[in-house]
């Protein structure tokens, strides 16, 4: 029991440093970067104003499509119509390069449908930027914590905040899980969805009434985001189309032809 007892008061302490010395680490570098991000913003949407504007000319006809795969010579060819290949259709095309993208089957049918669906900063990469003292894991949850809150303002009809329930079986996890997914609060800074809250085991049990019981302390709630990836996919590769590059799906690619120089 007292060994128990010292043990609680060790993970207590050192919750708490961890939490103080976290912040203390990443709180300049969140600030100074935060206004260096909005003001490199500011600069791209000024200069590419133009750009933003959706163009008005109507999507293309499959058959209209295909006909300029016959027809047409490209700068990029795009085999596959997943996230990959419809994120690198858009950003070829965004360049002024002319881009052709081409999918076997429906554009997100495979691996790009069947995600976690999560737009996450990173939990587990924050716990090894603290613990390790590891800037590069920081800047990796940073990196995704401001894609996360790029994709929610883009696409607020495919992207939204989903709570996540973490159950705690120990007393001790209660303070570790919480000054943990606080620090990822904190992190999150202005991009932060909805302050993450303690559950205790009846508001936990009332949530989820299958989860194990016996030995529930309660609950810690935080929040990321979700998407449709599937729709979120298929929006990407039509954003390309509507700027100019040329899609089909249900193609299939059976040779490349390499052309030797003169």
């Amino acid at each position: 029991m007292m060994k128990n007892a010292n043990l609680k008061k060790i993970l207590w302490g050192a919750a708490g440093v961890v939490t103080l010395a976290g912040g203390t680490f990443i709180c300049a570098q969140i600030l100074a970067e935060d206004r260096y991000a909005k003001k490199s913003l500011n600069h791209i949407l000024k200069v590419n104003q133009s750009k933003n504007r959706r163009p008005k000319q109507k999507l293309p006809t499959r058959n209209e499509n295909i006909a300029s795969l016959k027809n047409k010579e490209y700068d990029v060819l795009i085999i596959g119509g997943g996230a990959t290949g419809s994120g690198c259709a858009l950003d070829s095309i965004t360049r002024g390069l002319s881009t052709a993208l081409v999918e076997l089957d429906d554009f997100g049918s495979g691996t790009s449908s069947r995600s976690t669906k999560l737009i996450h900063g990173g939990v587990r990469y924050l716990q090894k930027a603290i613990m390790n003292f590891d800037y590069e894991q920081y800047k990796m949850v940073e990196e995704a914590l401001h894609e996360r809150d790029n994709l929610l303002q883009i696409a607020p009809h495919l992207s939204f905040p989903l709570p996540i329930m973490l159950p705690v079986y120990k007393y001790w996890q209660i303070p570790y899980f919480w000054a943990g997914i606080k620090m990822y609060d904190f992190v999150s800074g202005d991009k932060c969805l909805k302050a993450s809250y303690y559950l205790n085991k009846e508001g936990a049990l009332e949530q989820f009434p299958m989860l194990k019981n016996d030995s529930l302390k309660g609950a810690i709630v935080y929040y990321d985001g979700t998407h449709n990836d599937a729709r979120m996919n298929l929006s990407i590769a039509l954003t390309a189309a509507r700027l100019g590059a040329t899609l089909g799906n249900h193609i299939k690619v059976t040779d490349l032809v390499k052309m030797i120089a003169a």
